[in-house]
C-alpha cells in the first residue's frame, strides 16, 4: 500500500540550487520515479564532482541511499546539518531519495535506531528484500543515469509486494504527514493528534518508528525547511529581513530565529561552505 503523500511537499536543499552547485563544483541531476513508487521515492539523484568537496545536507525529514563505486551508505533522519565528504576526484554518486516515512515500504528497519547517523547499506538488509543485496554492483554496470534509475525502480517495485509490516500504520502516518506539510510544521502535537484521531503518545510511537523523530521534532524540521525554501525564493534584487519569511511560521523575533539556526547546525557549516551560506542564512 502506498502512502499518498502530497505532491506539493518538495524537500529543499540549498546546495541543489544552481548557485550551490556552482560553488561546490558539483553537477546534480534528479529523475522522478514512475508508478508505483510515486509517494515513496522523491527522486533518483546523480551527483558528479570534479574535485573533493564537503557537501552539507540540510535536515528535511527524508532518507537517502548513496552509492559510489567504492561504497554505499544509508542516511538516517538528521536533526542537524550533515556534512558529507565527496572525496572521489571526478567521481559519480548515485542516490535513492525517499520521502519522509516511506523507506519502510522497502526495508523493515526501525528508523529511531538509525537517526542522526550514516550506516553501511548492510544495516538495511532484510530477508524480504533479497533483490537489493546486489544493487551496489549492478548500479555501476549501467552506463547512464536513466539506466541506473530504471534498475532501482525494478528492484524496489519487486520488494514492495513482499513487505506488509507497514500497512497497519498507513492511515495514521499518511494523514499526519499531510497535515504537517499543509501547515508547514506549525501544528502543535495535541492539535495534530486530535485531527488524526489518535493519542499524541501513539502518534509519537508511529513517528519514531517510521520517521526516526518525534512528531514535534519532525514538525520543527519541516518548519525550518519551509523557511529556508522561502529565503531561497525571495525576489531577485530585493533584500528582505529574514523574519519577513518566518513570522507566520512562528519565528517571532530574531533571537528565536538564530536559536533555531544553531539547533540545526546552520551556524556551524564547514569553512568550505561558509562563504556560500553566510548570505543565504544571515538572520540579520
Amino acid at each position: 500500500m502506498t502512502v499518498p503523500l502530497p505532491s506539493f511537499y518538495q524537500p529543499f536543499q540549498p546546495t541543489l540550487t544552481s548557485q550551490g552547485q556552482s560553488h561546490f563544483g558539483i553537477d546534480v541531476q534528479l529523475l522522478k520515479p514512475n508508478e508505483p513508487l510515486e509517494g515513496i521515492v522523491y527522486a533518483f539523484v546523480q551527483v558528479k564532482v570534479d574535485q573533493p568537496t564537503v557537501y552539507p545536507i540540510v535536515p528535511d525529514g527524508t532518507n537517502i541511499l548513496f552509492f559510489s563505486k567504492c561504497r554505499e551508505s544509508f542516511g538516517g533522519t538528521q536533526a542537524k546539518i550533515l556534512e558529507v565528504p565527496l572525496a572521489t576526484p571526478k567521481g559519480e554518486y548515485f542516490g535513492i531519495w525517499f520521502y519522509p516515512g516511506a523507506i519502510r515500504h522497502v526495508f523493515n528497519v526501525d528508523l529511531a535506531e538509525a537517526k542522526g547517523c550514516i550506516h553501511d547499506l548492510d544495516y538495511l538488509q532484510s530477508p524480504n528484500s533479497p533483490e537489493l543485496r546486489f544493487v551496489h554492483e549492478r548500479i555501476y554496470e549501467q552506463d547512464s543515469f536513466q539506466g541506473r534509475a530504471l534498475l532501482c525502480e525494478h528492484l524496489l517495485t519487486l520488494s514492495l509486494s513482499k513487505n506488509s509490516h507497514f500497512s497497519k500504520f498507513v492511515a495514521y502516518l499518511s494523514h499526519a504527514l499531510n497535515l504537517i506539510y499543509r501547515a508547514e510544521g506549525t501544528l502543535s502535537v495535541d492539535a495534530l493528534a486530535a485531527q488524526v484521531g489518535c493519542s499524541a503518545r501513539h502518534l509519537n510511537r508511529v513517528f519514531q518508528l517510521h520517521i526516526g523523530a518525534s512528531v514535534k521534532t519532525f514538525s520543527q524540521t519541516i518548519r525550518m525547511n519551509c523557511f529556508l525554501k522561502r529565503r531561497s525564493q525571495r525576489s531577485e534584487g530585493v533584500v528582505l529581513p529574514a523574519l519577513h519569511h518566518g513570522i507566520d511560521l512562528g519565528f517571532f523575533d530574531q533571537s528565536h530565529l538564530i536559536k533555531s539556526f544553531k539547533k540545526y547546525g546552520v551556524h556551524s557549516l564547514s569553512p568550505t561552505a561558509s562563504d556560500f551560506m553566510s548570505g543565504f542564512y544571515n538572520a540579520k
